[in-house]
């Protein structure tokens, strides 16, 4: 089953367990409620059972949908007699467990229709996978696997760790589903480049008209809250064709605490379906969309046909553009819209060239933003930004093109925007400035005079300049002057180096310092510069010196008895105060790029959100601290000993598959054998153990002594092999018995360490991680350093007569070695 499959299977489970896990939580609080309140037992009873009393992220779960809850159920025989059956509760189910989980399911859905109307009855867990359905044994033991996951409020770190959790699945199955994944998930990187140039702000309405799981509208609302405002005071709404990945959106919504968000199902072309109370098009305050790429429409039947002023080929796969013109549409007045576009749409000719003639006439483009290829999950192709913008609409002379399609990271199946990318991009787009191979301000002058061809590389050129090659370096030697002035950047930052790695030749060359002989040489000249190990710890020095400085920012994350109303508790504000002061403390520096202070803290406080939401929700829990700081505290001797059994076990799998190879020889005599010489071996050890017997009663036969001196050797061939075979298995006892030793270890340890405690720990960790992250893009620098330099080797370090030498000396050898061997 791929993950297009059993992603259903999941969500529908999560959302079963947790509504039934509150509607728990929330009976303990209303019988508390009610007692205290006077009333009777069997009027408390009465009301729990009131669906009006399950609100906000309450679902009313009615009996037979009830985790672990028994059910009585009425059933009438044959014969039309009623009889009371009691059935087990969900987690309990062992027959027919599909249809119970569907029964449970649509049981939700009808008592709660206002909210969930259709939202879960599409998800089947009788759904044939090929010629059958997943048999109760396999759904019993689903349900055994959510059995030991508590979803109650008091059981999360911080309040929003399931929406957390279930963006992080929707991830994980857009990785699995690859290319089928389009439908449902745009990656983040690129959500949040369009949630910043939208900028959102407190009273606004935010539509997605091809909302896909909710993501876009998710960080719309969570860049508010970083920016201090009310996340409730935003409103949300979207429109999803795919009836599966509605629901996911919806579940997606509920799941982080969203109950108000209105999502409808539908294809927003044909019939968009938000309206106002005069049926005509709701308008928005903000627009953000990744619209399905290249998809044909069909023109018939679509209504509120005044959307279109250009209307595109229903054929050919062209309606992207009809995306744009609709959200163009339902755009106040002074709205501002960003929607990610493929590349195709820029520079066609016929209706889209037309299309681009009406934004740009009107002054609605405001910017296209390029962005790297293979970005996205299902397609290759690169894509782009387009950002229109009604607010001063009337007097834009201008389109602001950003290429920054050459500035990304790449993974093994996709590239991924680095935040330093992210933030040069909305600096670019915020500034407005022209940045020479990036950005510029093109009037609309200009690109009607190239026939509103919007190509970025006509406007922003960022091809790299052609590597430069000095001939008289190449034919006589030396490293150009002019070459390496030119990474003038790196001299600048790492004192010492230029004058350490060159050394004079003449006014216009340069060579390399005798020391260094290989082109190898240069990497470990380079890290162990002085010059640049001053620069790097200088840095260091002073973003520790930052650290202290601003930690009682993070500390005021926690809660505090005493002092509650003081403070904000708001990870989002944290971040966005560090960040300003830390952009300003390293504003002098050079060693990095203001892109890359920014991005490297970006990257450090992303990777850590979680915790940090942790602590503003339950303080300085030792629950935060990990397992390995732990046991490394605590215990270093049961990792030190699972660490040399690992070693061990690691050395003798790999003698065993060396053993298996054709050409191995047991050259340490280590006494392994391959699979194929231990069965030959026990094949002969039976044979002359048979012949011992056959020759002590038939002398005739041979000698019997022989024979026992054969079983002898082979006996003690197979003992040394079977000594390594019970060494690896009992390291395989001992790993796993640390393994489940550690689990009691790290429990029994968290449950004596202090709040006080913990936080030393954990503010430990927190400045442990920042310098990491930092020390990282330092690495990243030398890097570049060492590339450019070992550049300058291979292009000038041997010259053309050298390079002549060594082939005419090769040739004179091979020539010598035929002459010898009689050829010549």
């Amino acid at each position: 089953m791929d993950a297009s499959e059993y992603k259903e299977y999941i969500f529908g489970m999560l959302f079963l367990k947790r509504a039934s896990d509150l509607f728990d939580q929330r009976q303990v609080e209303l019988r508390k409620q009610f007692k205290e309140q006077g009333m009777s037992e069997l009027d408390i009873e009465l009301a729990l059972e009131d669906p009006d009393n399950y609100s906000g992220k309450y679902f009313y779960v009615p009996p037979r949908a009830r985790w672990s809850e028994s059910w009585e159920e009425i059933v009438e025989d044959d014969k039309g007699n009623k009889k009371a059956v009691i059935r087990p509760a969900l987690k309990h189910v062992k027959t027919e467990v599909g249809s119970a989980l569907n029964k449970a399911l649509e049981a939700i859905e009808e008592a709660n229709i206002d909210v969930l109307q259709d939202v879960l009855k599409g998800i089947n867990f009788n759904h044939k996978i090929g010629q059958r359905t997943l048999d109760d044994d396999t759904l019993s033991d689903f349900i055994l696997n959510f059995e030991k996951i508590p979803l109650k409020d008091e059981d999360f770190e911080f309040p929003d760790l399931l929406g957390a959790a279930y963006e992080w699945l929707i991830k994980y199955f857009a990785d699995s589903a690859g290319k089928k994944a389009g439908e449902f998930y745009t990656p983040s990187e690129v959500v949040r480049i369009c949630v910043e140039i939208c900028d959102p702000e407190e009273g606004m309405s935010v539509y997605d008209p091809t909302v896909g799981s909710g993501g876009m509208l998710i960080q719309m609302r969570d860049y508010l809250r970083e920016k201090g405002g009310d996340a409730d005071e935003i409103a949300l709404y979207g429109q999803e064709k795919m009836g599966t990945t509605w629901s996911i959106c919806k579940m997606n919504m509920l799941l982080h605490g969203i109950s108000h968000a209105d999502i409808r199902q539908g294809d927003t072309l044909r019939e968009p379906e938000h309206k106002d109370e005069n049926n005509e098009l709701l308008r928005f305050d903000r627009v953000v969309a990744n619209p399905p790429f290249s998809q044909n429409y069909i023109k018939k039947g679509i209504v509120f046909p005044g959307r279109f002023p250009v209307w595109l080929p229903e054929k050919g796969k062209k309606a992207d553009l009809m995306f744009v013109q609709h959200m163009l549409a339902v755009l106040k007045h002074n709205g501002r819209l960003a929607t990610v576009m493929p590349h195709g749409v820029l520079f066609r000719s016929g209706d889209e060239r037309e299309a681009r003639k009406y934004f740009i006439d009107h002054g609605y483009l405001e910017a296209i933003i390029g962005l790297p290829s293979n970005l996205f999950y299902g397609t290759g192709i690169p894509a782009c930004i387009l950002v229109m913008n009604k607010e001063g609409a009337d007097k834009r002379k201008s389109v602001l093109f950003i290429n920054a399609d050459r500035e990304y990271s790449e993974d093994k199946a996709q590239n991924h925007l680095r935040p330093e990318d992210i933030d040069k991009i909305i600096n670019a787009y915020r500034k407005s400035d022209n940045i020479p191979g990036y950005a510029r301000v093109v009037p609309t002058d200009e690109i009607i005079k190239e026939d509103y061809n919007c190509n970025i590389r006509r406007y922003v050129d960022n091809a790299p300049p052609p590597e430069p090659h000095d001939v008289r370096a190449h034919l006589h030697g030396g490293i150009p002057l002019a070459e390496i002035e030119s990474l003038g950047h790196f001299w600048q930052n790492y004192t010492g180096l230029q004058a350490d790695i060159f050394v004079p030749r003449d006014t216009a060359y340069m060579n390399f310092s005798p020391t260094l002989t290989a082109k190898r040489d240069i990497a470990e000249f380079v890290n162990q510069h002085t010059g640049v190990l001053k620069a790097n710890q200088a840095l260091m020095t002073q973003l520790e010196k930052w650290w202290e400085n601003n930690l009682p920012i993070v500390e005021a994350l926690a809660p505090d008895a005493a002092n509650q109303h003081a403070r904000p508790r708001n990870v989002y504000v944290m971040r966005s105060q560090l960040m300003e002061s830390i952009n300003e403390a390293f504003a002098q520096q050079n060693l990095l790029t203001s892109f890359q202070v920014r991005g490297a803290f970006a990257s450090y406080v992303d990777y850590l959100k979680a915790d940090f939401k942790s602590i503003a929700a339950s303080g300085w829990g030792a629950e935060l601290i990990p397992s390995e700081d732990i046991l490394q505290s605590q215990f270093p001797e049961v990792l030190e000993e699972q660490a040399n059994a690992q070693a061990r076990l690691a050395e003798l799998q790999a003698l065993f598959a060396a053993a298996d190879d054709e050409d191995f020889e047991d050259s340490d005599d280590t006494g392994v054998m391959s699979s194929d010489q231990v069965k030959e071996l026990k094949s002969k050890l039976k044979d002359a153990k048979g012949m011992v017997k056959l020759c002590k009663r038939d002398p005739g036969l041979g000698s019997a002594e022989e024979y026992q001196e054969k079983v002898s050797q082979i006996e003690a061939q197979l003992k040394r092999h079977k000594v390594l075979e019970d060494e690896a298995k009992e390291l395989k006892k001992v790993i796993k018995a640390i393994e489940n030793k550690r689990d009691e270890l790290v429990l029994s340890a968290r449950e004596k360490i202090s709040q006080d405690e913990a936080r030393v720990v954990i503010v430990a960790r927190l400045k442990k991680l920042l310098l990491n992250t930092y020390n990282r893009y330092l690495r990243t620098e030398q890097r570049a350093c060492i590339a450019v330099i070992e550049n300058l080797w291979v292009k000038y370090a041997i010259t053309a007569k050298e390079m002549e030498s060594q082939r005419d000396k090769a040739s004179k050898q091979l020539h010598d070695f035929l002459m010898e061997l009689g050829y010549e």
